[in-house]
């Protein structure tokens, strides 16, 4: 596909803006009408039985009747070898990119910009439109101002109250339990999302956010979500929201008044807020071993990029993909920090720090990211959890070094949406090679270089895909800052 491909004879395909599991988004212009535009390409997915993938496009085709300040507008949806969805162009940024850049929000934001999700999840509700998705990086700050919802009725294909048998979509930080546990979708879960995404913008990271998938579901499974510590007059507000029993989250008038109270500096209700606590707490302690057995024995992840698939309960659980780098699949300990110390050979930029390892390698980090490990592999994360930098002090490298990154390649073809960018040779005295590709909307490159004969390391950044154009600045300052085990 070129840049310069015309869809349906009217809309001319500029580029790729973002990618995931269920296809990818080209900016595009309308002639016609003079505008920009957004298109989606969305591919088939094996998974989807033909009945479930039209159920999609019939969703799409519902949502493009749905108009509202806050919520992308679908403006057509077209079919030819795969199926298009032409959408409004918004120019801004995910809140998962602010939040990521600049920090939390504070309560008075969130609880403001909860508005206006509502308002958005209210119009859509009420045309009988489900979101099932809803999570920071499906909401975009315009730069108009505008808080805007993304991807209505691209999300899953299940009809509202249906549950599906086999595979339930769903971003594991943002699902509801009753959804993860049954893949019935309502109202309820989208609201329950809501929750999860004012707790995740106001908190920094989601309210079950842990280093795996399967430990994220075992924890969303097990009870309460972890402490609240920024929301101040909002924790009641999104307590209530993640209550466990979709029968006692509020209504969409309740949520209103009482965002719009935070939003307004009143006062919070004390009562309704400790009485959630306590359920909660109540909740977790008389269901903890039964929910944590049925929980353990029925969810595996089957990876769908923007959307992830949940493996529910069959005659087997499906097998997960495979493992793209150990770092990725571990994380801190509650509380960890990063060791300070070491000096580099040259100054850093504000917000950077030299690492000296206590394996012997020297490295430049950004000041705030944490420190971990994962078997003999040294790991780097950011305060929100979506990049991270993987440091392999010592490895054996190839005759050719781009043999190195070939053999490991086919083992990770398999991941939804592998897309191969480069394998090819770096820039280094003995030898080096790196390999940048992309899967489920991340982004990684992972770069060898041989230091003597049979010895070499390895640095890896992996991060969102819409976040790369800005991480690749950083990861060649940490190539370049990188001393290794003498």
């Amino acid at each position: 596909m070129t840049a310069e491909t015309v869809l349906a004879g009217r809309y001319v395909l500029d580029e790729v803006i973002g990618t995931g599991g269920m296809g990818r988004v080209w900016r595009a212009h309308d002639p016609v009408l003079g505008r920009a535009v957004a298109v989606k390409e969305v591919l088939a997915q094996p998974w989807l039985g033909a009945d479930r993938w039209q159920q999609t496009l019939r969703e799409a085709r519902a949502a493009s009747r749905l108009r509202h300040p806050n919520v992308v507008a679908i403006l057509d949806v077209l079919q030819t070898d795969r199926s298009w969805i032409v959408m409004e162009y918004v120019p801004g940024r995910s809140l998962h990119e602010v939040v990521a850049d600049r920090g939390p929000f504070d309560p008075e934001e969130t609880a403001r910009i909860g508005l206006e999700l509502l308002s958005a999840l209210d119009a859509a509700h009420r045309a009988g439109i489900l979101h099932r998705d809803v999570k920071p990086q499906n909401v975009l700050l315009a730069d108009d101002g505008r808080v805007v919802l993304t991807d209505f009725g691209l999300a899953v294909a299940a009809e509202g109250g249906v549950t599906i048998p086999r595979q339930v979509l769903g971003s594991p930080d943002f699902v509801a339990p009753e959804f993860a546990r049954t893949g019935a979708s309502t109202v309820a879960c989208d609201l329950w999302s809501l929750g999860a995404t004012l707790y995740a913008l106001v908190e920094g990271v989601a309210p079950y956010h842990r280093p795996s998938v399967v430990a994220t579901l075992t924890a969303l499974a097990a009870g309460p979500p972890d402490p609240l510590r920024r929301a101040g007059p909002l924790a009641p507000v999104i307590l209530r929201l993640l209550d466990r029993d979709p029968g006692r989250r509020p209504d969409a008038a309740r949520i209103r008044q009482l965002l719009e109270a935070v939003a307004d500096g009143e006062p919070p209700e004390p009562g309704p807020g400790r009485r959630v606590v306590r359920a909660a707490r109540g909740l977790a302690l008389r269901h903890r071993w039964r929910v944590v057995l049925a929980g353990a024995a029925a969810l595996t992840l089957a990876s769908v990029g923007t959307a992830a698939a949940v493996a529910l309960p069959a005659d087997e659980p499906a097998p997960g993909p495979p493992a793209v780098h150990a770092c990725l699949n571990a994380g801190p300990e509650p509380g960890a920090t990063s060791p300070g110390g070491g000096t580099g050979a040259f100054a850093l930029p504000p917000g950077w720090r030299w690492h000296t390892d206590e394996t012997g390698f020297t490295v430049a980090v950004p000041a705030t990211w944490t420190r971990f490990q994962a078997g003999s592999a040294v790991c780097f994360r950011d305060q929100i959890g979506t990049r991270t930098l993987a440091v392999d002090p010592t490895v054996t490298p190839t005759p050719e070094p781009a043999d190195y990154w070939l053999r490991a390649e086919p083992e990770l073809r398999v991941l939804p949406g592998y897309e191969r960018l480069r394998i090819g040779p770096v820039r280094a005295a003995a030898g080096g090679a790196d390999w940048e590709f992309t899967w489920s909307g991340r982004h990684a490159r992972r770069v060898t270089v041989t230091t003597d004969p049979g010895r070499a390391y390895a640095l890896s950044w992996f991060t969102d895909d819409a976040a790369w154009p800005r991480d690749q600045d950083l990861f060649r300052l940490v190539l370049s800052s990188y001393r290794g085990v003498s």
